[in-house]
């Protein structure tokens, strides 16, 4: 299965610091979010109360000796990890109206994922904003994408490459990603691959898996100065796949099928394709369904090929070979798929 990662370049929000919340794919050119700018607000300029919950004149910043330092314990941060986001924001909202910016950051998280309090794009830029003003990297990344793609009404890509450029000097893992798509669009097509890897394996030595995942692509077919390589783009596939990235594990799945830059292995890539098919991914449910098909890591089943077949339809992502297998079943075959596909992503 070829999944393309090049084309309409993506960016992807890492809600908080590192090990904080999901990632969501926005397109660079194509999100238009609408939001009333506030009165008084320029396009670049979040600095009115749009985040202050009617507050239009926040208290002065308190010293900032009496500010956590990075690193330091955090109360509202460790609530926030454990799941108390009452207390987290309760804890952090003073801190952050005085001018501390990690809790700033912290409250732009729970406005983002809507945490205890009404989900609010828009109040989730402002104070990322502020706390990307005061210097925080992790929120200098996060208001970057936001200005740079457009996102919530707010629109300038020349402040939002700087806020990511300066998220990358901060040596923050997600921010290489990012960067690097930007330099590879700044740049003549003939030298984007080469470009773009250099920064996608520099995030990947961080840990980050988005990146990771991009230097496979294209160590997997090659650029003008270096060749294809498919055993180090097998080991980056790995190290994504490990950090949860559904787009490698599928990759390497095919990896593992087709023996490519290692060792062929055809139950792992089965059970591989099977466990993110249970959770809920069409595109899995497709090439797992063509796995039980063919016979691929598994015992040939036509039925549980059209179960799977039939979840991933639910999700409207047809397939025209899977179709024809469709075609071509008994109707006590479809009854059977039928009733096994309620129950496939119960699976363990």
């Amino acid at each position: 299965m070829s999944h393309k990662f090049f084309g309409a370049a993506l960016l992807v929000f890492y809600a908080g610091l590192s090990g904080f919340g999901a990632h969501t794919a926005f397109g660079i050119n194509n999100v238009t979010l609408p939001v009333t700018v506030q009165p008084g607000e320029t396009a670049a300029d979040t600095s009115n109360n749009a985040g202050t919950d009617g507050d239009e004149n926040p208290p002065a910043p308190a010293d900032p000796g009496k500010w956590l330092k990075k690193g330091d314990y955090d109360f509202a941060y460790d609530a926030y990890s454990s799941g108390h986001f009452k207390t987290a924001f309760q804890n952090a909202m003073p801190r952050a109206q005085a001018g501390d910016i990690y809790a700033q950051t912290l409250i732009a998280i729970l406005y983002m994922e809507g945490r205890n309090v009404p989900l609010s794009p828009q109040k989730a830029v402002y104070w990322y904003g502020r706390a990307a003003k005061g210097g925080d990297p992790t929120a200098q990344l996060r208001y970057g994408i936001d200005i740079f793609n457009g996102l919530h009404g707010i629109r300038d890509q020349q402040q939002g490459e700087a806020y990511i450029r300066r998220a990358v000097q901060a040596g923050v893992p997600q921010a290489y990603f990012y960067y690097g798509q930007i330099m590879m669009d700044n740049a003549p097509a003939d030298e984007r691959p080469d470009i773009g890897l250099e920064w996608f394996l520099r995030g990947a030595a961080l840990g980050d898996s988005s990146a990771a995942y991009a230097a496979a692509k294209i160590l997997a077919e090659g650029t003008a100065k270096i060749a294809r390589n498919d055993s180090q783009a097998r080991l980056l596939l790995e190290a994504a796949a490990n950090s949860d990235s559904v787009a490698a594990q599928i990759e390497l799945a095919g990896f593992l099928v087709e023996g490519r830059g290692g060792a062929k292995d055809e139950e792992q890539a089965f059970d591989l394709m099977k466990m993110v098919a249970v959770a809920g991914v069409p595109p899995a449910q497709v090439t797992l369904a063509r796995y039980y098909q063919q016979g691929i890591g598994t015992k040939a089943d036509i039925v549980k090929a059209a179960a799977w077949y039939m979840a991933a339809k639910k999700a409207n992502y047809p397939s025209d070979d899977l179709e024809d297998m469709m075609a071509k079943l008994t109707p006590q075959q479809i009854k059977q798929a039928r009733q096994a596909s309620n129950h496939l992503l119960e699976a363990p």
